[in-house]
């Protein structure tokens, strides 16, 4: 008779963790699954701190119908190394190597939903010979966000535009990722660096 109760307990406990896992969730659409700091663990390059300055749902909204803004930190290193940005389905881009500090990059009108990754051009960061797929890589992931027309920018890309070709503290910054301090060995004040794309 015990087995036949823990049986049944069995079931009735698998039958109820779909329902508690449907009631755990959050409405999709205003998350996007990414990640708003890319990088790795290892190696001077593909361990470097890059960050979307984006809210905590990982989108960014742009204003419809006008130039897009987006913000990009990049972490303290010895050697730097170009960045990439790439908005899947339209066009990639490969920006000049820059000390830690901020970009502030001005893109053109977005008129849908665009994936935004954003990662450094690492020595070696190919892909892996003989891989049949072609996709692997030995560079780490990326930053990853969705840009999304609609009311505009947030305070942060209003303070960062005012600071253009000047600095904002560091702790700004690390208090808007909610990682106070951040990791590694940061100056006091980042510059911003405006550019047009």
């Amino acid at each position: 008779m015990s087995f036949f109760k823990h049986l049944l307990f069995a079931l009735c406990a698998t039958a109820l963790l779909p329902s508690l896992g449907f009631a755990q969730t959050t409405d999709t659409r205003s998350q996007f699954p990414g990640r708003r700091v890319g990088g790795g663990t290892r190696g001077e390059c593909t361990s470097r701190l890059v960050a979307h300055l984006v809210p905590p749902a990982n989108i960014q909204e742009v204003a419809k119908g006008k130039p897009a803004t987006i913000a990009i930190l990049e972490g303290p290193a010895a050697q730097t190394y170009p960045l990439l940005i790439n908005l899947q389905g339209l066009r990639s881009y490969q920006l000049e190597p820059m000390l830690a500090g901020v970009r502030l990059l001005t893109l053109p009108a977005l008129t849908a939903e665009t994936r935004w990754e954003s990662s450094f051009l690492c020595p070696g960061a190919v892909g892996v010979a003989g891989d049949p797929l072609g996709f692997i890589t030995t560079a780490s992931p990326p930053a990853l966000s969705l840009i999304r027309p609609g009311q505009g920018a947030g305070s942060l890309l209003n303070r960062l535009a005012a600071s253009c070709g000047s600095s904002i503290p560091t702790a700004e910054i690390s208090k808007f990722l909610g990682a106070d301090p951040l990791p590694g060995n940061w100056p006091e004040q980042l510059p911003v660096r405006c550019q047009k794309l």
